[in-house]
């Protein structure tokens, strides 16, 4: 029996018990830290301070990616990531706890750098590794449900922010505050992710075939399910170009909604609250967004979460037109609707990057997909520091119009994945051209 069938019909096991602890942990870490330096941002007034996070997610995100496919292995790669973003968590708590000093800046710029060099480096990762690991059946909810908890652990932060600022009036011990949950968090990582399993797939594609058998007997009992087949043709490029217009779409409509608006609009507690609200939001749409995308199958789920994101946008640019009376009850309200459908986009995002990319770069080719979304939100956020308000929502309203273009591009030409071996939707063998 082909031991790829152990993993793709085995029953809940303790292997994924692990595996949802260690990723889930992940993704909440990611949450955390990549809320540092918008949440920080007011005390700096920076543009620059907002951007050099994206670049050193960048370089995590292509370097950290080819050694996992190359060298290290999905597993390994975790102490890679967990050494940077704790050590990067360590600076920045070292630094706001030694408060204002001609190295205070530059520390705590150093700390937000290296982690998250780790925490993006993971990220593709943590993705192939679920796709690769967990089964058929709940393969796309759990590609949903994991990533979520980057929202999760967003949300957890701006309520850390919100309330540290509310008692203390002071963005340094918020930031004392967030550097030491980062710290504690990274302890929890190291101990879950001892347990860790290899990715069988890995192990088979790097030759090691009695490794990948060791491992494969953890996967028990096989259920007898049946697989599905696509029955149409995508080339390696169409995948690509879908990837590539509803990440862009998709990850600076989040940033720029959930965050920068905030940033660039408003101050104090309510830049806390602003980014509660959206993160809460996008984090409530997550069970809702994995069973939409089993029971609609992954190509209407893709087609209706952009439509839905398009179509929430116009109240909002109504309401900074004036057009619907401005408060700021109501603008949390649309905000909340339209996170919603940003954590769909996100969902949409977590289930086709990595079934529709093939093992040999899997990860990889997930980094280079996401290269696009991290420089246009670079180039974004500087554009849209001289926008009006109405600028800015009109802006994120073609944003979400770019994602609909590639729904409705896969809705035409892609696939459903939803139960098809991931040897067949990244191309890898079957009907699907690569």
């Amino acid at each position: 029996m082909d031991i790829t069938k152990n993993i793709d019909f085995s029953s809940w096991s303790k292997p994924h018990w692990t595996l949802f602890s260690s990723l889930a942990l992940g993704f909440f870490m990611w949450g955390v830290i990549s809320s540092i330096a918008p949440l920080f941002y007011p005390s700096v007034n920076a543009i620059w301070f907002l951007i050099v996070p994206i670049l050193a997610q960048l370089v995590g995100d292509l370097v950290i990616s080819a050694l996992s496919d190359v060298k290290l292995g999905r597993k390994t790669t975790f102490f890679l990531t967990m050494t940077l973003y704790g050590s990067g968590a360590m600076v920045v708590f070292l630094a706001a706890m030694t408060g204002k000093s001609p190295f205070f800046l530059p520390m705590i710029v150093l700390g937000i750098v290296l982690a998250d060099l780790g925490i993006e480096g993971e990220v593709p990762t943590s993705l192939s590794y679920t796709a690769e690991t967990m089964p058929l059946r709940l393969r796309e909810t759990m590609l949903i449900l994991l990533p979520n908890f980057d929202n999760v652990g967003a949300a957890f932060a701006s309520a850390i922010a919100y309330l540290t600022y509310y008692v203390s009036d002071s963005y340094l011990i918020e930031l004392r505050v967030l550097g030491l949950t980062a710290i504690v968090l990274v302890g929890v990582a190291i101990v879950l992710r001892r347990a860790l399993p290899e990715s069988v797939r890995w192990l088979v594609k790097e030759g090691k075939e009695d490794d990948a058998r060791k491992v494969a007997e953890e996967f028990h009992p096989v259920m007898e399910e049946k697989e599905k087949k696509v029955d149409r043709t995508a080339s390696l490029l169409t995948r690509f170009m879908f990837l590539i217009l509803i990440s862009v779409s998709q990850y600076l409509t989040y940033g720029l909604m959930a965050y920068t608006i905030a940033d660039f609009y408003f101050k104090g507690l309510t830049v806390d609250l602003i980014a509660l609200v959206a993160n809460v939001g996008a984090s409530s749409a997550g069970l809702i967004a994995s069973a939409l995308a089993s029971k609609l199958g992954s190509r209407k789920f893709a087609f209706l979460s952009f439509l839905g994101g398009t179509v929430s946008m116009i109240p909002i640019l109504m309401l900074v037109t004036s057009l619907i009376p401005f408060s700021m009850v109501t603008f949390y309200v649309l905000l909340t609707a339209n996170m919603f459908f940003s954590e769909f986009g996100w969902a949409v995002r977590t289930v086709f990057e990595p079934t529709l990319m093939p093992i040999r770069a899997r990860a990889l080719f997930i980094g280079v997909v996401r290269v696009a979304p991290m420089l246009s939100y670079a180039a974004s956020i500087q554009l849209t520091s001289s926008f009006s308000e109405v600028q800015f929502v009109g802006f994120n309203l073609a944003l979400w119009s770019l994602g609909l273009a590639g729904s409705l591009l896969w809705l035409g030409k892609g696939y459903d994945t939803n139960m098809v071996p991931i040897e067949e939707t990244s191309g890898e063998r079957g009907t699907v051209k690569s």
